[in-house]
């Protein structure tokens, strides 16, 4: 009974941390936009200003997550990295797919404003900066501050690893649901989440194949940036390659596999570098 409470403690006090510290995020995020949205006023009427905004939301929040919990965070964690150029090359295919995808979308739809105008260029160069800032506030939040919460519960169990990664990528997943409140419809933010799903065990196990948190922020911003840039050019209404649903499917299964698979290599090398020492 002793051993089977334990396990319900090591269970629920890591959970109940990211319940905490989602709300906390949660909470500043909606004190930080009305307090931008208060100092900017109409500034969203224009497209560069729009994302201006969300520049200076993402990283106040940011700053704001830093100070409460940069303790809780290794950004550089202390091992050495085992990534080879074709194990490299092997975690970016797919990511790489998917912002591929995004630019042929780009070339081959019908657009509101050429990349290649002065308002492309501006336009191109705000958003990677502010989806960037998305990618820093996310994964300092996900990767940093929530996976290493589990990971320093549960490392040093049989299987804590996976749960540590399987559980915060699916929390990770199940957050983008706040999105129906935005007026998204259930089906599409349903395949939103496990497409996020699938992305977070990718982004965990790149963490933890290369031991700096920069390589998911990069990552993760990137592929935003893809996305974002290709909706705006296109004015969010556009027909897309007919297989493009398969290709988004086959990209989530990607990123899963290939994720499960480095956090594979890394509990195998954890082990022969340790030893089994698993509770």
């Amino acid at each position: 009974m002793e051993r089977k409470n334990s396990w319900i403690s090591d269970f629920l006090i890591p959970v109940g941390y990211t319940v905490l510290v989602y709300a906390i995020w949660e909470g500043i995020g909606f004190f930080v936009s009305f307090v931008v949205g208060k100092m900017t006023g109409n500034w969203t009427e224009s497209l560069n200003n729009t994302y201006v905004v969300m520049l200076l939301q993402e990283i106040s929040v940011f700053l704001i997550m830093y100070v409460l919990f940069h303790k809780k965070v290794d950004f550089v964690r202390d091992e050495k990295s085992s990534v080879s150029l074709l194990s490299a090359f092997a975690i970016l295919i797919f990511p790489l797919i998917q912002i591929g995808d995004d630019l042929m979308a780009i070339f081959y739809g019908k657009r509101v404003f050429s990349l290649f105008s002065g308002k492309g260029i501006q336009f191109f160069v705000i958003c990677c900066i502010a989806c960037l800032s998305i990618g820093l506030m996310e994964e300092f939040v996900w990767r940093g501050i929530i996976l290493n919460g589990f990971l320093s519960a549960w490392k040093d169990k049989r299987k804590g690893i996976y749960f540590a990664v399987l559980i915060s990528s699916l929390c990770f997943g199940l957050c983008h649901y706040m999105n129906l409140l935005a007026g998204q419809d259930f089906l599409s933010t349903t395949k939103q989440v496990i497409s996020a799903v699938c992305m977070g065990v990718f982004l965990s196990a790149l963490y933890l194949q290369t031991n700096h948190l920069v390589f998911p922020v990069l990552v993760h911003g990137l592929c935003d940036f893809s996305n974002f840039l290709m909706n705006e050019i296109l004015g969010w209404d556009y027909s897309v390659w007919k297989y493009d649903d398969i290709l988004q499917w086959i990209l989530a299964g990607g990123y899963l596999l290939t994720g499960m698979y480095f956090v594979c290599r890394y509990i195998k090398n954890q082990q022969e570098k340790d030893g089994e020492t698993f509770e």
